[in-house]
């Protein structure tokens, strides 16, 4: 049997942990090369490592995607260095603007929140994701080969958010540029889709379990009554990668346990 992405090329950002880290070797199992993109480039080259002990041609680098030089440089690179780019997964982002800082996290109501803290979640989670998505875009066009663009946004660009406005806000942002996209790349054979995760069990989360109650509150709003494993949004991410998601465009899925419906 033949693996559904055997021989295809994928950019993943935010891949040194969590869903990306899970999506990269969910892809490598499937025959995918990967490049590791993340600001923590240590914890990228350990995910390149295992993709590699899979089979499979990766490398990895240290990229601040709101930065566009940098970004440029990535997908310059990785068209270089894999042979060509077939799949991207935007998955690089924050939950707040303390994020990877000691401390309790900067939530708090929008009323009270400093421009500072929304310029940072929306510079990497939106800004971010824009940037990444034009490059990648340009290097597919000029490919002629079509291609697929998946964004993590989160059940967030859906639901409001209280305490977190800055990034459903973020989320709510990348789900409509997912949809712009969509559009404008369907000429050139490229699908643009979004995946809107719940309550996965990830690093970006960790700190938030620990609040008092936090946990039974969140599972008492899943009707599946569970939080989510990170391979949940990879397997996602492999479908809309693959041919069975070839018809796919201008669509955000929902890994989250049934918490959107609602």
């Amino acid at each position: 049997m033949s693996l559904r992405l055997e021989t295809k090329n994928a950019l993943i950002t935010g891949g040194a942990s969590g869903i990306g880290r899970a999506t990269a070797l969910r892809f490598a199992q499937e025959g995918a090369n990967i490049m590791v993109a993340d600001r923590h480039l240590a914890a990228a080259e350990d995910t390149a490592t295992q993709v590699r002990a899979l089979g499979r041609k990766a490398t990895a680098i240290r990229v601040d995607t709101s930065v566009e030089a940098e970004v440029a440089a990535m997908v310059a690179r990785c068209t270089s260095e894999l042979g060509g780019l077939d799949v991207l997964v935007a998955a690089a982002g924050i939950s707040h603007a303390r994020y990877g800082e000691e401390g309790t996290p900067a939530m708090g109501p929008l009323a009270e929140k400093p421009l500072t803290d929304w310029k940072k979640v929306l510079s990497v989670n939106l800004d971010g994701v824009f940037i990444t998505d034009r490059e990648v875009a340009r290097a597919m066009i000029a490919a002629g080969r079509g291609g697929r663009i998946i964004n993590i946004a989160s059940g967030a660009a859906k639901l409001p958010t209280p305490g977190v406005g800055e990034y459903a806000v973020s989320k709510a942002g990348v789900w409509m540029l997912t949809k712009v996209l969509a559009v404008e790349l369907a000429p050139y054979g490229i699908t643009a889709n979004a995946i809107g995760p719940g309550f996965i069990d990830t690093p970006m989360t960790a700190n938030l379990k620990n609040a008092e109650g936090f946990m039974k509150r969140l599972i008492e709003r899943v009707p599946l009554g569970r939080v989510g494993e990170p391979v949940d949004v990879a397997n996602t991410a492999l479908f809309l990668a693959s041919e069975e998601g070839r018809y796919y465009t201008g669509s955000i899925l929902h890994p989250d346990g049934g918490v959107v419906m609602q």
